[in-house]
């Protein structure tokens, strides 16, 4: 049997609506001209894009409840799960989350395997740096009852499939959706294999030079 996937959930500080974890090649749909019902999901600078293959997202203009920096327009999900398939596997995936309540939650598939589900409000609550702080649209003054935070999924194994889930009445009101691949690491330019090969080549005739030196200098034994 397959190991089951780890998912590691973190939230940004308080304010912030974007990632600054380190690892990942980010790309953002901020949501700004989207269609409403999000049937197509852009991510500025990659060729990856999502499909809402069920569900419908309400595309808003910036208020009290959503819009990253106040401007622009966000998402919610309202009735059934907003499911958004990706044209390619990631292993990061990040949102802001505005006007939290407890029936928001986020689920990640690979194809039909759910790596895990994740309630909001829950997950921020329990975070560590969980202060009054994230009380409060940070854009606009008000709603002081609500919680807004960014949310970093990351996982061992990589998904291509996000849902987005509102569990009975209210709203789930998010923006800026991030999908991320891991950065990996760049294999050595041909300059640098030539220098290494060169001191390694370099390393061995010394070595073979001392070996020699160490033999021709040995004594030598008189055969009885």
């Amino acid at each position: 049997m397959p190991a089951a996937a780890a998912v590691l959930v973190s939230v940004e500080s308080a304010g912030a609506t974007a990632p600054t974890v380190s690892g990942y090649n980010f790309s953002i749909a901020n949501l700004n001209g989207a269609t409403n019902g999000l049937p197509t999901v852009s991510f500025a600078g990659s060729p990856i894009t999502g499909t809402t293959t069920s569900g419908f997202v309400n595309i808003a203009g910036a208020n009290i409840y959503g819009g990253v920096g106040g401007t622009g327009n966000y998402g919610s999900v309202n009735g059934d799960p907003a499911t958004i398939q990706l044209s390619q596997s990631v292993n990061y995936f990040g949102l802001w989350g505005s006007a939290l309540d407890g029936n928001n939650a986020v689920a990640l598939y690979n194809d039909n395997t759910l790596l895990g589900t994740f309630a909001l409000q829950s997950v921020l609550q329990s975070s560590s740096g969980f202060n009054s702080g994230y009380y409060g649209n940070p854009f606009a003054s008000g709603n002081s009852g609500e919680m807004y935070a960014f949310f970093n999924f990351r996982s061992d194994s990589a998904f291509n499939r996000v849902q987005l889930v509102q569990n009975g009445g209210g709203g789930f009101e998010f923006d800026n959706l991030t999908i991320g691949t891991s950065v990996v690491s760049a294999a050595p330019e041909p300059a640098t294999w030539a220098m290494m090969m060169l001191g390694f080549g370099a390393i061995g005739w010394s070595l073979r030079k001392r070996s020699a030196g160490q033999i021709a200098g040995r004594p030598a034994f008189a055969l009885a």
